[in-house]
């Protein structure tokens, strides 16, 4: 009962990301040495950056697309990134477009990702893949052969990719479950050279040092909790991305 109440906690606080009012890119989070992204390669990027201007990102994942409204969408991880780049990068245009596709599985966005790459004008793509996939209990190589198609049809559509790990989650069942797709995760962007952002690792990290209580009970620390992780994550990505772009 202990490990489903850390769970049910822990959804919660990932409910709240969507609902939340505006979050703050200030909170304190310091990004581990030894798990962040340093000196990635992004040359389709670095070329819309120079010869264009302007530079539109595209992330794809997650259980939920993001709110409807402008107070739901200026907390999420991508509205934040959206605020870091166009800061770091001024004075090209950002623009991070939230893509996330309905209870898609890894198997669903290789087929996809070019049209959206298309209609978005998208020259870097963050995906998430994974949560979907341990939910129906997909089949590990299945998953693992659906990141490398989705990371190929990336490539072919013109856009740079980077890989964002699942999350982590304080409970030992679920943890058992991610292992393997996690682990095909890795191995994938790995294969292909692409860069690997080690989310869960973070969060595991700054759960243990006490940066976020991720079993967090009081809804208002929910939601300071939810709101730091999105800028945690939002800034763990921002500053890579933007030394590679300039």
């Amino acid at each position: 009962m202990k490990i489903m109440t850390r769970a049910a906690a822990f959804a919660t606080i990932c409910l709240s990301l969507w609902t939340v009012e505006p979050a703050r890119a200030d909170m304190p989070c310091a990004t581990p040495d030894d798990l962040a992204l340093r000196h990635i390669s992004l040359p389709i990027a670095r070329l819309a950056i120079e010869h264009d201007k302007t530079l539109v990102v595209l992330t794809l994942g997650g259980a939920h697309t993001a709110g409807e409204d402008m107070d739901s969408r200026s907390a999420t991880y991508p509205a934040l990134l959206e605020t870091s780049l166009a800061a770091a990068l001024s004075p090209a245009i950002v623009t991070v477009v939230n893509g996330a596709v309905s209870n898609a599985t890894a198997l669903d966005i290789p087929p996809k990702l070019p049209g959206l790459i298309e209609k978005t004008g998208a020259r870097l793509v963050i995906w998430a893949p994974g949560g979907r996939d341990v939910a129906l209990r997909l089949d590990p190589e299945e998953f693992r052969a659906a990141v490398a198609a989705g990371i190929a049809a990336a490539r072919r559509a013109g856009a740079d990719l980077i890989l964002l790990d699942t999350t982590f989650v304080p409970s030992p069942t679920r943890m058992a479950l991610i292992g393997p797709y996690r682990d095909r995760l890795r191995q994938a962007a790995a294969d292909s050279r692409i860069p690997f952002l080690a989310r869960h690792d973070m969060m595991l990290r700054w759960s243990k040092d006490g940066t976020l209580n991720l079993q967090a009970r009081e809804p208002a620390e929910q939601v300071q909790v939810a709101r730091q992780l999105f800028a945690c994550v939002a800034q763990s990505l921002a500053v890579p991305i933007a030394a590679a772009l300039r």
